[in-house]
């Protein structure tokens, strides 16, 4: 069920793991719980077939196995894909790479498409599609996974999907002792939730909130991995103050709880950004290294809402239209 998973796993895994790791490794990448006897059987099933070495380790029953990727099979793996065309990667095999794998993927494409994807964003579209070294796609409204495939079937090959985030101010410095970012909190839930269960259930994030920012609603994909369906989901790049971080899209239900105590939600189809933690993959945090989300202003018209910000305690205080 799971063998391709844990072959790639393991292919870049620097030590053996254990079946609780590869089942902890396996519940983030496909974003649900997976069986401890599942992962088991497919592990012993891959070291039956000799694709992977296996050893038992401790007695009794405090015994446990340990697996690893035989020597060869792993320099394979790791041998860098450069003289792979992105875009001829099999559309299963793609859907089946972790982020760091499909990131390699779009740094391949911008090496060589850079300045023509630069060039088209500036003149053109704000969101771009390429399918082998073309443009296939640009508009001024992102382009959903559903069409994304649709152009995939139609041409037959990957596509790489590339924006540039509209920013309206300049970017700020690092926050220094005596400055502060505005903030508002809201709480994130899956789609088909009542209103009560996002507050109750949901992932609660005080993000920073951006009014030289029109419609850009971020947060860690890590962090959003309890809401994730499990289709697999398209990964883009974005282009923001000048640098590239990687995301893809999930619909939420996006919560606010105001002042009064007005509880509103909206459905919101978000930015769930790879590598959030990782400075030089996330230029979010450039302005502020302890963001934990970014939300534009876009959200202060649909809720609508009101928001008073105030200096003398540094805090926000909204209230629902």
């Amino acid at each position: 069920m799971y063998e391709d998973a844990i072959l790639k796993l393991l292919s870049v895994s620097k030590n053996p793991l254990s079946i609780s790791e590869v089942k902890e490794f396996l519940a983030q990448r496909f974003g649900k719980k997976v069986a401890y006897g599942t992962v088991k059987r497919d592990l012993m099933s891959l070291a039956a077939k000799g694709e992977i070495h296996s050893k038992s380790i401790g007695g009794g029953r405090r015994g446990s196995w340990i697996f690893w990727l035989p020597k060869a099979a792993m320099l394979e793996a790791q041998r860098p894909p450069r003289l792979v065309d992105p875009f001829d990667i099999p559309l299963a095999e793609r859907d089946s790479m972790n982020p760091r794998q499909l990131s390699e993927l779009y740094d391949r494409v911008l090496e060589e498409y850079g300045s023509v994807v630069k060039q088209r964003l500036k003149e053109d579209s704000r969101f771009l599609a390429l399918c082998d070294g073309r443009v296939v796609f640009s508009s001024d409204r992102e382009i959903s996974d559903e069409e994304v495939r649709e152009l995939e079937r139609k041409y037959g090959k990957v596509c790489y999907v590339v924006t540039e985030d509209l920013i309206e101010e300049s970017p700020w410095m690092p926050l220094g002792d005596e400055d502060y970012y505005p903030t508002i909190e809201v709480f994130l839930g899956k789609t088909d939730w009542e209103t009560d269960a996002v507050f109750e259930r949901g992932l609660r994030v005080v993000a920073d909130f951006d009014t030289g920012n029109p419609d850009i609603a971020a947060f860690s994909d890590e962090e959003l991995v309890p809401l994730k369906t499990m289709e697999p989901r398209i990964m883009r790049r974005a282009i923001h103050l000048g640098k590239y971080y990687d995301y893809s899209l999930l619909k939420v239900k996006i919560g606010i709880y105001d002042a009064s105590g007005k509880k509103r939600c909206i459905e919101r189809t978000c930015r769930s950004v790879s590598f959030w933690r990782e400075v030089e993959r996330n230029p979010f945090l450039l302005a502020n290294p302890n963001r934990n989300g970014f939300i534009g202003r876009d959200l202060l018209l649909r809720f609508p809402f009101n928001i008073l910000l105030s200096g003398k305690m540094k805090s926000s205080t909204v209230y629902l239209t």
